[in-house]
């Protein structure tokens, strides 16, 4: 199975990017066991994903791809639908979507640049969590805890987007280095 996108830390990945819609409806019909089991199975696979490819050394651009896709796009829903809910202020979201859309662009131009999908970053990975942790919050009414988490959130967003410019600066300027050495 050696080069094969079917690996397990890609199934996983994309599992929990299909679990988006029925995470959709269980928010939207307030399924309270169903929202929380989906909602850790979407926080544990994607611990498990990265854990696996790392270890098993299945680390594709596939997975580079999906994994963070797969986060973006279950984070935005369960985000989307609390705020519609008026659990979750909508400024909270509309920053989350902000940083994941600015994520999303930057990946796709370290990728024009590089020719290759760079991997998430352990800041990246806190700050989904601190995410998921204020979505549970915000959904379970825990209003001290909903504080807490947009606070770390917000720490989270800072210093990840942060991290990342600071990449694909490096990231552009060899991409114009090699450009030029090649117009040469």
């Amino acid at each position: 199975m050696e080069g094969s996108v079917w690996t397990i830390p890609n199934v996983l990945s994309l599992l929990r990017l299909l679990t988006a819609l029925p995470l959709a409806w269980a928010l939207l019909a307030e399924a309270t066991p169903w929202v929380v089991a989906l909602g850790l199975w979407a926080v544990l696979s994607d611990v498990a994903d990265g854990e696996l490819a790392r270890r098993q050394r299945r680390i594709s651009e596939v997975g580079k791809a999906l994994d963070p896709l797969a986060d973006k796009i279950v984070a935005a829903v369960a985000a989307l639908i609390l705020a519609g809910q008026q659990k979750l202020p909508l400024w909270f979201v509309l920053l989350v979507l902000a940083r994941d859309a600015l994520l999303l662009l930057g990946g796709v131009l370290a990728w024009r640049w590089s020719g290759q999908i760079l991997p998430s970053l352990p800041p990246g990975k806190w700050t989904a969590l601190a995410i998921a942790g204020t979505l549970f919050a915000a959904y379970l009414g825990w209003e001290d805890w909903l504080a807490v988490g947009i606070a770390l959130s917000i720490l989270g967003i800072i210093s990840s987007t942060g991290t990342y410019a600071r990449r694909w600066w490096a990231v552009r300027q060899k991409g114009t280095v090699a450009l030029e050495g090649k117009n040469s």
